[in-house]
């Protein structure tokens, strides 16, 4: 991942559009759930402010996030301290990123997960290969990988290459100001990818509105794309679905969910 921080001028509004998200979190839990014999252990990659890893634990699993982002990882501390205590003790927040786990990389695992079009951060084919290495010398034997990657969004970005989307306005819970949310893509520096401006306008009572712009660099991947470099780290694809519902991935689809098992005695 990159080695400047993005989400540390904006980690204080990422919740407020995010937390309206469900779908992926029923997803996410349901497909663990119906391809692994119980609540076992899981890490994810790029956790963020921690509202997977929250819902993971919720559902009875023992979660790793892994984030390189100090400023999300305080976030997601402070959404763990306010879970029951018994879901608490479930989840183990640890500073890392992909192609370094950290200390997250001395324990093993059930599942792998990367919610939300995480993996598209990754944005050369050699870094990819490195975190997929990386994540199955973490797995168990039988151990599943989940990779959730958004289609439509960058693509739309790319065809209409500076164009601004308002993406929603908010007010904050903790200034009581309006946080408007706009994005706009434009062609990356390398080919296939997209370099990303999220623009973040904060209206706060008696003061002039200000904005606070950051840029990412997200890897344009195709189904295709993915389904190669999962199976050249040695998993087997299991499905591929194409939203949070679980409908048949096909060409039209916004969304790819990608599920995969590395092979061993429990996953044949």
């Amino acid at each position: 991942m990159n080695q400047e921080d993005p989400y540390a001028p904006i980690a204080e509004w990422y919740d407020l559009e995010h937390d309206e998200v469900v779908d992926d979190l029923e997803c996410y839990t349901g497909l663990l759930g119906s391809h692994s014999s119980g609540r076992g252990r899981v890490l994810e990659i790029g956790s963020g402010t921690g509202r997977i890893v929250a819902a993971l634990a919720s559902a009875g699993y023992i979660v790793t996030g892994v984030e390189p982002s100090a400023a999300m990882r305080r976030r997601a501390e402070l959404r763990v301290s306010q879970l029951p205590e018994r879901v608490a003790r479930r989840v183990h927040l640890v500073a890392g990123e992909a192609v370094d786990l950290g200390d997250a990389a001395n324990m093993t695992y059930d599942a792998v997960v990367y919610g939300l079009n995480t993996f598209a951060h990754l944005t050369n084919q050699t870094e990819r290969r490195r975190a997929l290495a990386t994540v199955a010398d973490c797995l168990v034997r039988g151990g599943l990988l989940l990779l959730d990657l958004d289609l439509a969004g960058p693509r739309r970005l790319l065809r209409s290459a500076g164009q601004q989307y308002r993406m929603g306005r908010w007010r904050s819970r903790e200034s009581g100001g309006l946080v408007s949310h706009l994005v706009s893509g434009t062609p990356g520096p390398e080919a296939g990818t997209l370099l990303v401006t999220h623009l973040y306008d904060v209206s706060l009572p008696g003061h002039e509105p200000r904005r606070t712009t950051t840029h990412m660099l997200l890897a344009l991947l195709s189904v295709g794309d993915l389904e190669l470099e999962v199976q050249s780290a040695g998993f087997s694809v299991l499905a591929v679905y194409g939203g949070f519902d679980l409908s048949p991935y096909d060409d039209l689809s916004s969304r790819a969910i990608l599920l995969a098992r590395l092979p061993g005695p429990q996953g044949s």
